[in-house]
């Protein structure tokens, strides 16, 4: 007897087994690269990249704006010199109008940049170390997300807030109703391309770690926020750091340790190890970069 095949059961055939079985994630604001360790050998896998609605035929206005002293460095990489200036991956998201709907983000591919999809299931889920203004998604990316779930991809809510640890595991991850290509989540676990982080509000935002459950070390670190009328602003020459006055400050390092604290108008910084840090004073929160 024949069987009709439904477009359920083509999308799960096309998913083969996979090339890469991905036993863990993880990337923090130390990261030097701007790129992802997903456990794949592939020269091109994990790398950063951002994303928006300008394309046809959604002709969004959508833009993704990143601290304007930050540039890339000799090898075409930005990502790692945003990390090593600000701890992490700072931008600015405004969201604007599009044909359909209006949209920015992130994302890294897991096996390379072709997109070829991994088995991520051992990941558990998704952990995240964030300060956002707005809410966003994170997105499962299927390989051939066209045919498989027709871009109706797995994704679960990150809530606004701002120092946010976040573990959220495959159970929050759940496909919109009433559009789309309904799938079964092992079958796109398994076969998983790309994580993306998808945000269709504007937002302030700071991602200090990422990884699969488990893997996000050290504690988030807020954002940088200018306080209206605050006038105090650190000021680094070589180790010593100058406030112009005397304040109560404290040194955080990325895990979210203090490391030193004083209550002057300068601080020696001599014995920190070079890398960025958070100076907190009497409201003002700036990140500086010890060399």
């Amino acid at each position: 007897m024949n069987k009709k095949l439904t477009l359920a059961a083509i999308a799960a055939a096309a998913i083969s087994a996979s090339a890469l079985t991905s036993t863990s994630m993880s990337w923090d604001g130390s990261d030097t690269e701007g790129k992802v360790i997903t456990g794949s050998d592939e020269e091109t896998a994990g790398y950063w990249y951002f994303y928006d609605d300008n394309a046809a035929p959604n002709n969004g206005d959508s833009k993704i704006n990143f601290p304007p002293d930050v540039e890339e460095n000799a090898y075409g990489n930005f990502f790692g010199p945003l990390a090593e200036a600000y701890g992490g991956i700072k931008a600015d998201i405004a969201i604007g109008t599009a044909y359909e709907y209006a949209f920015a983000g992130f994302g890294f591919n897991i096996v390379s940049e072709n997109q070829e999809g991994a088995d991520i299931s051992a990941w558990k889920g998704i952990c995240l170390n964030y300060s956002s203004t707005a809410g966003f998604a994170v997105e499962l990316g299927v390989e051939d997300e066209a045919t498989v779930t027709q871009y109706n991809n797995y994704k679960a809510s990150a809530a606004k807030g701002t120092g946010v640890a976040a573990s959220i595991d495959w159970s929050k991850f759940k496909q919109e109703a009433g559009w789309g290509e309904k799938v079964d989540q092992a079958t796109v676990l398994s076969k998983t391309a790309a994580i993306k982080l998808k945000f269709t509000a504007s937002s302030d935002f700071l991602l200090t770690a990422i990884g699969s459950i488990g893997n996000c070390s050290g504690s988030p670190i807020a954002i940088e926020k200018t306080v209206a009328g605050q006038s105090l602003k650190a000021q680094l020459s070589g180790r010593t750091l100058s406030f112009g006055k005397e304040v109560k400050a404290e040194i955080v390092n990325l895990q979210g340790q203090v490391v030193a604290s004083a209550k002057a108008s300068t601080m020696d910084l001599s014995k920190l190890q070079a890398g960025v840090y958070m100076v907190r004073a009497e409201g003002l929160s700036q990140r500086i970069m010890v060399k």
